[in-house]
């Protein structure tokens, strides 16, 4: 049921990134799922790749290897964590 805590606590998605500021290098990142195996599995995605730019190939294996619910969130949160870190960026660089 809608109103079940299970279902309040989990009616956003988003992806904690933990990044060298320098590079871009996801270093680490906790997602809000459920199960323990798609946070583990959304890590192996992300962790060693860079916010510096989006990555075509990463989007491509988000959509090909994830079949859960989550798939367009996941996405959605990895592209604005690549803008964001480029507007962080640009201006700690000014």
């Amino acid at each position: 049921p809608r109103d079940a805590p299970i279902a309040n606590k989990f009616v956003y998605f988003f992806i904690t990134f933990i990044v060298d500021g320098d590079t871009g290098k996801i270093l680490d990142l906790e997602a809000s799922t459920i199960l323990k195996l798609t946070n583990d599995f959304i890590r192996e995605l992300f962790v060693g790749k860079s916010l510096d730019q989006l990555d075509e190939d990463l989007l491509s294996d988000i959509k090909h290897r994830y079949m859960g619910s989550c798939q367009k969130a996941i996405q959605v949160s990895y592209k604005d964590a690549v803008t964001r870190y480029n507007l962080w960026k640009e201006n700690s660089e000014g």
